[in-house]
């Protein structure tokens, strides 16, 4: 594909420039490249080197973003590239995200037309950060829309306010991988000195749409205590509104973690109960607990939806209310 050129960056002196997409604001020399590996300088301008290519490419279940609230047992055609602009410890996709690959052409208009085969209800933008992709998201995204599909991202949110702002429009929900909620966290886990996921989440709050949380519970890197999970559950409720799901995922060995243990299981239930007592919907992931991944009215608990893995019955009716008690569900369908 021809070089395009990139959104939001600065010409600086002696040919340097400044890309100006994420928190870094990484500087760049002549030929450089900025940590997420795909944003590069050529001859003074900030050029993306991933515009219509993918790695990855596949038709998942939405709640494998996860998204649980989000027209809960559709498909959803799901795709990545390379680069990222954190380096995640435990990363699960390193081979995309932090390496250059092979990648083939996957042009606006053919995401648009694999987005609407077997019954996908659109595209999420998933595998590696879709931030750094931010030219051909939101070009792909302008397409989903007018042709009547659903747009989602998963990604680590942190991006600055003004692109997120451009893109916003388009997008109809968000998974936000939540690591931690100090800075001193992005910096040991993630190689992040300066994150704003916080006033991400928020931001996308408040202009309505649809946002899940996630947060995977690494060994050594995150406390086992009922205090430290409070922090998580206190902050959301209070800034973002208990109906915001979180998902407590566990961690297994990847990437420079191979030697760290999993999680264990009873450290996921703990976080669990606590955040509950904050949050109306809680669940865990990477574990297979039913009742921990299935949702309750949080007024009468009922079940509002079974699932089992990546199997979802709905039980709630096409009117939006809880069988029992009438409430209105807190879902996209």
């Amino acid at each position: 594909m021809p070089a395009v050129e990139g959104k939001y960056w600065t010409a600086l002196d002696n040919g340097f420039v400044r890309c100006e997409l994420c928190p870094r604001h990484c500087t760049m020399p002549p030929g450089g490249t900025g940590f997420c590996l795909v944003r590069k300088n050529v001859d003074g301008k900030l050029i993306t080197t991933i515009y219509s290519e993918i790695t990855s490419g596949a038709y998942d279940p939405v709640e494998k973003k996860p998204l649980y609230h989000f027209y809960p047992g559709s498909v959803i055609f799901s795709i990545g590239t390379n680069g990222c602009n954190l380096d995640c410890k435990s990363c699960q996709n390193w081979e995309i995200s932090r390496r250059i690959t092979l990648r083939e052409v996957f042009t606006p208009e053919m995401a648009v037309e694999y987005a609407g085969r077997y019954g996908s209800i659109g595209i999420a933008y998933t595998y590696n950060d879709p931030i750094v992709w931010f030219e051909y998201v939101l070009d792909t995204a302008k397409l989903m829309k007018e042709a009547g599909y659903v747009n989602v991202m998963v990604t680590n949110g942190n991006i600055e306010l003004e692109p997120l702002r451009e893109l916003l429009p388009f997008i109809d929900a968000f998974n936000v991988d939540l690591k931690g909620m100090d800075r001193d966290y992005y910096l040991k886990f993630s190689s992040m000195p300066n994150p704003n996921v916080w006033q991400v989440c928020e931001e996308i709050k408040k202009v309505g749409k649809h946002l899940e949380l996630t947060k995977l519970i690494v060994p050594g890197f995150d406390e086992f205590t009922p205090e430290y999970f409070e922090r998580f559950g206190k902050w959301i409720s209070e800034n973002l509104g208990k109906e915001v799901p979180i998902h407590y995922s566990r961690f297994f060995p990847a990437y420079k973690l191979s030697n760290t243990p999993p999680t264990p299981v009873e450290v996921l239930d703990m976080a669990y109960d606590v955040t509950r007592e904050y949050l109306y919907y809680v669940y865990v992931g990477n574990v297979v607990e039913p009742e921990r991944e299935s949702t309750y009215c949080p007024k009468c608990g009922a079940l509002l939806v079974r699932r089992v893995g990546y199997n979802v019955e709905v039980l709630f009716g096409e009117d939006g209310r809880c069988p029992q008690c009438g409430r209105r569900v807190d879902f996209v369908f």
